[in-house]
């Protein structure tokens, strides 16, 4: 069966990330090099090729882009500097943004002035929602001159609402374009046992990092302490305990009856949590800054927005445990509470539209690639 040349899909990725993938000659080379490829699936130059000839649908099927850690060892070694690292990060925005189905991912990425105002504009309203549920207590507070506390808090509950549908939505369809994609040759039958290796392997690999590190420990040129494997994990490490520390808080604390003022368990937790986070932040940031690499050489807005996001909000957290630890109480820290509150309420609501979306996507292409690709069984 032919297939019909589409070039209006390759100049839409490229709104999504900077390359010259249009040079490319289908060499082989990046396959060559890339420390990931198994042979199955021919990663990167299927992907690649499947982008030259406009066939969305199967480019969008596969898991391989999100099976990509952007070594940059393909790049550094192309023949053309057709820039394929850079085509493999584009394509994966253009998932994101493709399975998301309001079509807010796809302005976010596309438009840095967009992905400004919006993030600014959600800002503003999460802060002046929280603002009035504080105000709550007091129906004659001045807030409420213009609209009613129960209003706005229905307001929130149906954004948080439909935000939750956007992201079940965005995950729904993108495991279905991937089971329905063709299963490779000499794939293993699926089953139960199958689905449980599967699922075992993805939490060893999101515990571990150990494809991530088998793909930089050779070539990085940093301490091990500041490779981007351990970057990665100690910010997604970081992240997952901080939001433990929050759920053992509100539920020791809050749901209850125990009439605690600390529960000191989730604080160490945290305070662990958040030390590790800032860490990897403080160092993503400066590799990014030094372009130590050349996955970071064409850094963009959603690389610097999400680091910037986990920077205040570690550096705001330490400063508001610091503030209940000796007690303090001034209206400078009743504002940082409120930005700390309204950015960490914004990066959940906008994980769906954001780089923030890999976190399950990756995961997620992983169990099907482990699912059927017999190289990983």
């Amino acid at each position: 069966m032919s297939l019909t040349v589409n070039p209006e899909l390759l100049r839409d990725i490229k709104r999504y990330g900077a390359f010259d993938i249009s040079a490319c000659f289908n060499c082989g080379n990046c396959t060559a090099v890339c420390p990931l490829s198994d042979g199955v699936g021919s990663f990167p130059r299927r992907l690649i090729r499947l982008g030259q000839i406009g066939d969305r649908e199967r480019l969008l099927s596969g898991p391989e882009a999100w099976l990509c850690y952007y070594c940059g060892e393909c790049s550094e070694t192309c023949p053309r500097q057709a820039e394929p690292g850079e085509y493999m990060a584009a394509v994966r925005r253009y998932a994101t943004a493709a399975y998301e189905p309001s079509g807010l991912a796809r302005l976010l990425f596309r438009s840095s002035a967009a992905a400004v105002l919006v993030t600014l504009l959600l800002g503003v309203v999460l802060g002046a929602f929280l603002a009035v549920t504080k105000a709550g207590r007091n129906p004659g507070h001045w807030l409420f001159d213009g609209v009613s506390y129960e209003a706005i808090h229905l307001i929130g509950t149906a954004v948080f609402l439909l935000t939750t549908a956007m992201l079940v939505g965005g995950v729904a369809t993108a495991l279905r374009r991937m089971l329905r994609a063709p299963v490779p040759e000499g794939a293993p039958k699926p089953g139960a046992a199958q689905v449980l290796h599967a699922a075992k392997r993805v939490l060893a690999e999101v515990a571990t990092m150990k494809r991530h590190r088998e793909t930089t420990e050779e070539t990085d040129g940093q301490p091990w302490y500041r490779r981007a494997a351990w970057v990665h994990l100690a910010i997604m490490s970081g992240f997952l305990g901080l939001l433990l520390a929050t759920a053992l808080d509100f539920l020791f604390l809050v749901l209850l009856p125990l009439h605690l003022k600390v529960f000191w368990p989730a604080r160490v937790i945290g305070t662990v949590s958040g030390v590790v986070m800032l860490w990897g932040v403080v160092t993503a940031l400066t590799r990014r800054l030094g372009g130590v690499e050349k996955s970071v050489e064409h850094s963009r807005l959603p690389d610097w927005w999400l680091l910037f996001f986990l920077l205040v909000l570690a550096v705001t957290g330490f400063w508001l445990e610091i503030v209940v630890t000796l007690g303090l109480a001034s209206p400078v820290n009743d504002l940082i509470l409120l930005v700390h509150a309204a950015m960490a309420m914004e990066l959940v609501l906008l994980m769906a539209f954001t780089k923030m979306a890999h976190v399950l996507y990756r995961p997620l292409s992983l169990f099907v690639y482990y699912l059927r690709s017999p190289q990983a069984s």
